[in-house]
């Protein structure tokens, strides 16, 4: 079920996150032409910001849609019980474990039992924090992160075996290099956005403070166009945000592991990036307050692309009424291979 409306999830949704399949299921076990379309959430934000808008999008257009709440999130509890910060390691272990349960086994006792099949085609989306995730999962998935650089070791070989990872897609993404330079960038342009920005995630006046929430995440002013996201939803959302910042990301903790470290100097391409399996593709956003095009082709940079795909929306490119410029270039995306 997805996350929403204060509901708290149990036990296996802090493990595993909250699903949202098809319909149109039709038979156990059936293996769907289609991938299944994974998605990932960040900060601030559960597995419900992509329950209301595309995950019934994707699923009317035949696509199995899953989404992962992240520990912390979404009602779910941390690990380590009473945490307030959650370490890049601990994230990146849920999402593998996820990806791992959405194959069907007959003596699994890691499936979720959904019935995708027993080799599902993964199309694995990150929007903001989600997306520097997915970057770190990528270097354990292509085994970058073995100190003997081994990537034919019988670990590595296993988790390509149990999870068919079929394209990575990154919306809003925070860059490979974290928030650290993207900060130094916004406070040379704009004092008054960098405090913005500042408050609104460190100080977390987005749960508060309605006009921050809205710069932050939606756009738009109730005076004259709201971006589809009324008052009434803002004070939903801050809601939900105020329940996902139970624990938020250790940001000390990854400042020592950012995906840039591991990145080519001069290209900025992940050493795995020539084994990416299918196109990649960025997103970005120009609307987006919170990353700027520099980071978005920073990403794009690290997954061997020449641009980002640029859409009319605010930073929450899946929620308000230019929803569909980003699900449509999710679609062209998946449709093209």
């Amino acid at each position: 079920k997805p996350t929403g409306g204060g509901d708290d999830d149990n036990l296996f949704s802090a493990l595993f996150g909250s699903l949202l399949s098809t319909e149109n299921k039709k038979e156990k076990s059936k293996k769907y032409d289609k991938p299944v379309l994974a998605f990932l959430h960040g900060s601030f934000h559960a597995s419900w910001c992509w329950s209301e808008k595309y995950m019934p999008y994707f699923a009317s257009l035949g696509y199995p849609c899953v989404a992962l709440s992240l520990q912390g999130t979404g009602g779910t509890p941390v690990v380590e019980e009473g945490a307030k910060k959650v370490k890049i390691a601990s994230h990146v272990a849920d999402l593998d474990a996820f990806l791992r349960g959405l194959s069907d086994g007959d003596h699994d006792d890691n499936t979720l039992g959904l019935e995708l099949g027993y080799d599902p085609q993964i199309a694995l989306i990150g929007h903001s924090f989600g997306g520097l995730t997915i970057m770190k999962w990528l270097e354990q998935y292509y085994g970058e992160d073995n100190n003997n650089n081994n990537n034919n070791n019988d670990d590595t070989i296993d988790r390509r075996r149990n999870i068919n990872l079929a394209g990575v897609a990154l919306a809003c993404s925070v860059p490979p290099s974290g928030n650290g330079p993207m900060t130094m960038r916004f406070l040379r342009r704009s004092i008054r956005d960098s405090w913005k920005i500042t408050a609104g995630f460190v100080l977390k006046r987005a749960i508060a403070d309605k006009s921050n929430c809205r710069d932050l995440f939606f756009g738009g002013t109730t005076e004259d166009d709201d971006n589809g996201i009324s008052d009434e939803d803002v004070e939903r959302y801050q809601g939900y945000f105020e329940r996902d910042t139970v624990a938020t990301i250790d940001l000390g903790d990854l400042a020592k592991r950012l995906p840039s470290a591991k990145a080519d100097v001069r290209s900025g391409k992940a050493p795995f990036c020539d084994r990416l399996p299918s196109k990649s593709l960025v997103i970005a956003a120009r609307g987006d307050f919170v990353v700027d095009e520099e980071g978005s082709r920073e990403s794009a940079a690290y997954l061997n692309l020449e641009s980002p795909v640029f859409v009319d929306s605010p930073h929450d490119v899946m929620l308000g009424k230019k929803w569909k410029n980003g699900a449509d270039a999710i679609l062209e995306w998946v449709q093209s291979w």
